[in-house]
């Protein structure tokens, strides 16, 4: 059997292919050929055997330029669980030849198609929204060829959150002095735009979007050659430093050869950007964050199994609360209290000027939200406000945030609402897998067992290149998550490249004599002994416990991986320092692996990858470990 696996339009140099092909080969655990250019394979047998129809297909779309695709060949296999899981591609084809219907039936079968010989008359076989089955005969001798077309969950999943631009979703209804039927209609478009989206896939057409007046069709809304555009899921909820390549999470999960129902673990998981589509692949996952802003983040962009008609309910009653009640005089010295706190944290931040204007109706609407009982649904708006937030205090923002918060939430639910309708039709359980996120430190799991976990993947900290707490810290004083602001300690490190470290007396938080009795590998000594010769003291320090800190990490998580698995790490392969009055670039990621290796894994594999969304920046280039135990 061919299986040809067509990639993403937007993917695009060879970093990026070469990634989607490291993918496809572990979820078919086997050698592909990569595919430079498609319209070739029509020479080839079966290629050129195959009906006109599946040929426009397959043909339909493609990018001209460095690749297109990727082709095994394997015995028949379940292609179905892959179609689940594929991070990088737009279409995936099973082709393969039968003498008789009851070889079809059984290939079929393996293919992952349960279908009955009734159902396998006439020449195309619309089996389900995301599976079509075209027959040609090619003669009495050599019998039939099938090509079965497969479109897979996640693209599905990123088109359907273009659905709310069609009209009916995306104009406000004529009911919208009312919310109840406000979201009734919203939602009834959202339902049309859903059918048309599928029907209009099935066709192949990816009819390209115009821009002039009379839109009316799903194909002209749909930017089918990009997924810049396209938030799948709640990945895109809220900013947080260092959060991930949303392509990256899904993608690492795959790379980890994790089956359904195996439980992975991320020990740096900060919003959650590399555990959140585990559920959606049928996969548990924990996450361990010592920030409470990131943990809070991570619990919400992870809980796609939310009620969605009880988070209806509760925006409604919200937006009803909002448009009839001013703040309370019983709650203005809370206020008052709250806004002094701000001012006293962020008085020489141009953040606090710009937010100060908008933070009484800020606090009116966190008031709102409190007296919402469902505290999985407060948390969700509270994190939809903390963003609102987060965007006021960066933009001179002069429209009403009042108002832009009520746009963002009917937004977000209207992602989650057109989710949660294709998880339906898709017969995916979003309810189906749990992702746990604990407030804790990965030096420390003690909550988990010795080998019980099937594969670990995270992004740890980058040395000292970022500060996870700045662009949120208005944010933090607003829910109160005040204990986070202890972690402000190590900013000053963060841009100490120019500074006279001799002087200077304070030591960040983690720096700390506890981790004085752990050795280090020669990589790591090397890179202290460095940073010391340049006068760099306290930087040395810095970097020392941080080494430190993550060897400990690297023996808790060798504890609870189980034998034979992996551990993905992804990381900076280089990172600067001003070493000598100059600034060095230094390759960093053979430093980390030393770490592992020190407890006992094995390096088996570093991937170099460069996704045009990675931060170019400070941390330049990432490698992707590959750890087994």
């Amino acid at each position: 059997m061919l299986v040809l696996s067509k990639v993403k339009f937007d993917l695009r140099d060879p970093d990026e292919l070469y990634f989607a092909q490291r993918e496809i080969e572990a979820l078919l655990n086997t050698k592909t050929r990569f595919i430079k250019t498609i319209a070739l394979l029509f020479r080839e047998n079966p290629f050129n055997l195959l009906d006109e129809e599946v040929i426009h297909l397959i043909s339909r779309l493609v990018y001209m330029g460095e690749g297109q695709g990727f082709l095994a060949d394997i015995p028949p296999t379940d292609i179905v669980s892959i179609v689940k899981r594929a991070t990088f591609f737009r279409e995936i084809y099973a082709i393969f030849e039968c003498d008789n219907e009851k070889e079809m039936e059984q290939k079929l079968h393996k293919v992952g198609i349960p279908i009955k010989p009734d159902d396998l008359r006439g020449k195309k076989i619309d089996f389900n929204p995301f599976t079509q089955i075209f027959i040609k005969s090619i003669s009495e001798e050599k019998g039939n060829i099938i090509t079965v077309r497969f479109i897979p969950f996640h693209t599905l999943f990123e088109y359907v959150t273009e659905v709310k631009k069609l009209p009916a979703a995306v104009f406000r209804p004529k009911n919208d002095e009312n919310w109840q039927y406000y979201f009734s209609e919203k939602e009834q478009g959202i339902e049309k735009g859903i059918q048309e989206l599928l029907n209009h896939l099935a066709t192949g057409h990816y009819r390209s979007p115009h821009f002039g007046l009379g839109k009316n069709h799903i194909g002209d809304f749909v930017d089918w050659a990009s997924t810049d555009l396209r938030k799948p899921f709640l990945h895109y909820l809220h900013k947080y430093k260092g959060k991930g390549d949303p392509r990256i999470s899904r993608a690492l999960i795959n790379l980890l050869k994790v089956k359904e129902g195996d439980t992975i673990l991320d020990p740096f998981v900060g919003s959650g950007a590399f555990i959140s589509d585990a559920p959606t692949m049928g996969i548990n996952a924990i996450g361990i964050e010592v920030l409470n802003i990131g943990k809070m983040i991570a619990e919400v962009k992870c809980n796609l199994g939310i009620n969605i008609s009880n988070l209806r309910e509760s925006i409604i009653r919200l937006f009803e609360k909002i448009d009839n009640s001013p703040l309370k005089q019983d709650t203005r010295r809370e206020f008052l209290k709250i806004m002094d706190k701000i001012r006293k944290n962020t008085s020489n931040n141009r953040a606090y000027k710009k937010i100060e204007p908008h933070l009484e109706k800020i606090f009116f609407l966190k008031e709102a939200i409190a007296e919402i009982e469902d505290i999985e649904i407060k948390k969700f708006l509270l994190i939809l406000l903390s963003q609102q937030v987060v965007e006021y205090s960066e933009k001179n923002r002069t429209w009403d945030i009042v108002g832009s918060f009520k746009s963002y939430v009917e937004d977000r639910y209207l992602v989650l609402y057109s989710t949660h309708k294709l998880a339906e039709v898709l017969g995916v359980n979003l309810n189906g897998r749990k992702v746990k996120i604990v407030k804790g430190d990965s030096t420390n799991m003690s909550m988990l067992k010795n080998n019980s976990i099937d594969g670990i993947l995270t992004s740890p900290p980058y040395f000292d290149a970022l500060d996870y707490i700045e662009n949120n810290k208005i944010s933090i004083l607003i829910l109160g998550l005040d204990e986070d602001l202890t972690w402000e300690s190590t900013k000053d490190f963060y841009e100490a490249k120019h500074r006279d470290e001799l002087k200077y007396d304070n030591l960040p938080l983690f720096v700390s004599d506890k981790y004085f009795s752990i050795s280090l590998p020669q990589s790591s000594l090397n890179l202290i002994d460095l940073l010391q010769k340049s006068h760099r003291i306290y930087k040395a320090k810095v970097v020392e416990n941080y080494l430190k800190m993550m060897k400990l990490s690297f023996e808790e998580c060798y504890r609870v991986l189980k034998e034979g698995k992996y551990y993905l790490m992804v990381i900076s392969k280089f990172h600067s320092w001003i070493i000598n009055e100059k600034e060095e670039i230094i390759e960093t990621s053979p430093i980390l692996a030393d770490l592992g290796r020190s407890v006992g894994f094995k390096v088996v594999d570093v991937i170099e990858h460069g996704l045009s969304k990675a931060d170019k920046g400070k941390i330049g280039v990432e490698d992707i470990l590959i750890f087994q135990k």
